[in-house]
């Protein structure tokens, strides 16, 4: 944790020291619109302000399209096979009771 601390403190410094030094370096910039004398170090960070929201779109736009994990598929061919179950199950039981009828039609014949 001590580690991670003065890793970040170094890399504030650094930070600092870059804009610092480059504070009178100056450039031009065109994004729909010609910007004029805008700092180095402005441009850097808008330069990793768009790299992080583009990765962040296509990490989002990548996760939307992947496809069923292996959990997932799982979980719907058991789902499947459940349902293949009860459907059998049903069609067994609506078999067997229309031999139940039919041995009842044979042991009660229609009086007439």
């Amino acid at each position: 944790m001590v580690v991670t601390l003065i890793l970040i403190l170094l890399i504030v410094i650094f930070m600092a020291f870059f804009i610092g030094m480059n504070l009178s370096n100056l450039c031009t910039f065109w994004f729909f619109k010609t910007y004029t004398d805008l700092p180095v170090a402005v441009l850097t960070l808008i330069a990793f302000g768009a790299g992080i929201i583009f990765a962040l779109l296509f990490i989002l736009v990548a996760k939307m399209k992947a496809p069923p994990s292996d959990a997932e598929a799982r979980a719907a061919k058991k789902l499947e096979k459940k349902a293949r179950a009860e459907e059998k199950l049903r069609l067994a039981r609506e078999k067997e009771e229309a031999k139940k009828a039919a041995k009842e039609a044979k042991k009660n014949p229609p009086i007439q």
